[in-house]
């Protein structure tokens, strides 16, 4: 069942817009405030705001140039309607660097898809989603008939930039790892790998599979979802909830929307099942920060290296604590209000070798979170 929701565009970046009407080049200016080197971090620029500045451009003339001349991919994001609502790119720049990128009227290069989701119906309705550093799955209506019930995260790890998800459930043999990654993770009536829930008593207020979805872009560069969930109890409220999935090229973190329609305020939680064996985990409240760093995994008599996991609330947690198996991120739901987090993954066989440098990797988001570029859009 698909369900029509148009979300327009969230904007990762500070923006202001200067110049007057009229066809030529846009400058876009980006300047990184924060200490750290940003690779390819995506830029998105309201498309009224180009359009503004140069009237006529559609979406299929758009071409963006680095200073060098070279041409960057882009996408138009249409956030699951008609018409374009915004244009996105990726930017590179260095700590405390201004860099200058063009946009203007021409034919686009076919740009390599980067990103990708679809509904999964010939395996049972799974949602899969993947970008070339990590991959996930969520479980739908045709599972839960089956009696398999679990509305967690469940993350697919991989050591290859291709996107191989298409290819593994076509073979289907993914829980073994042939060289590329494997699912190896097991989520059941968890949250899994960082999804949300009501906390009610102390006690999270599971919802089942999801029921309905809606793709709202699907790449090059991002892949942006919704799911919907059947209303399930929350105390003593019936909650429906939405839950809306982004995630952008080279990025190891989804961004997630929550919303709970006929929702009080209350608590949530963000969770990350837990696992026996020697483990490393962290909690900071204060920069809302939960990350795990889960045992070795020996399925198949192989070493599977160890996946690591971590949630970010960007307004901060207030308690961090163990909750139902779980590290449970907790803070306060405002009605009416999305409540929006990052959650991410990463393999010690696939780029995050230690425990240390998942530390930096989840560091490194907060840092982009906490500190967004800063976009200047100009007419030339």
């Amino acid at each position: 069942m698909e369900r029509t929701i148009r979300f327009h565009g969230w904007l990762p970046a500070l923006l202001l817009v200067a110049g007057c009407a009229g066809p030529g080049t846009v400058i876009v200016t980006v300047t990184n405030r924060a200490g750290i080197v940003r690779e390819n971090e995506m830029v998105e620029i309201p498309w009224g705001e180009v359009t503004a500045l140069y009237p006529g451009l559609e979406a299929g003339q758009v071409v963006v140039t680095g200073e060098g001349g070279e041409e960057c991919p882009s996408q138009v994001l249409y956030g699951g309607g008609d018409a374009p609502v915004a244009l996105l790119f990726p930017a590179s720049t260095g700590a405390g660097e201004t860099v200058r990128y063009r946009v203007t009227r021409g034919t686009p290069r076919p740009y390599a898809r980067q990103v990708t989701g679809r509904l999964v119906a010939e395996r049972l309705d799974d949602f899969a989603w993947e970008n070339s550093l990590v991959a996930f799955r969520v479980y739908g209506p045709a599972l839960e008939a089956t009696g398999e019930i679990s509305n967690g995260i469940d993350a697919w790890v991989k050591s290859t930039p291709r996107l191989v998800v298409d290819e593994w459930y076509e073979r289907g043999d993914y829980h073994r790892d042939h060289g590329e990654g494997f699912d190896g993770y097991k989520v059941g009536r968890t949250l899994g790998a960082g999804a949300m829930a009501p906390l009610v008593d102390g006690a999270f207020a599971y919802g089942n599979n999801f029921t309905g979805h809606a793709i709202l872009d699907n790449g090059p560069l991002r892949v942006c979802f919704a799911l919907t969930y059947a209303p399930y109890r929350a105390g003593e409220t019936m909650v429906t909830e939405t839950r809306v999935i982004t995630l952008d090229a080279g990025s190891r973190f989804n961004r997630v929307e929550e919303y709970y329609e006929n929702a009080p305020a209350m608590e949530v939680a963000a969770g990350i099942v837990l696992r026996e064996g020697e483990s490393v985990t962290w909690a900071d409240t204060t920069h809302g920060v939960i990350a795990y760093w889960e045992p070795r995994n020996n399925d198949n008599n192989m070493d599977n290296g160890h996946t690591a996991i971590a949630v970010i609330f960007p307004g901060g947690m207030k308690d961090a604590r163990q909750v139902e198996g779980h590290l449970a991120g907790i803070a306060d739901y405002v009605p009416g209000v999305p409540f929006v987090y990052y959650a991410g993954t990463g393999w010690s066989k696939g780029g995050v070798e230690t425990p240390g440098a998942w530390l930096q990797q989840v560091e490194g988001m907060l840092t982009r979170v906490v500190y967004p570029l800063e976009i200047t859009v100009t007419r030339k």
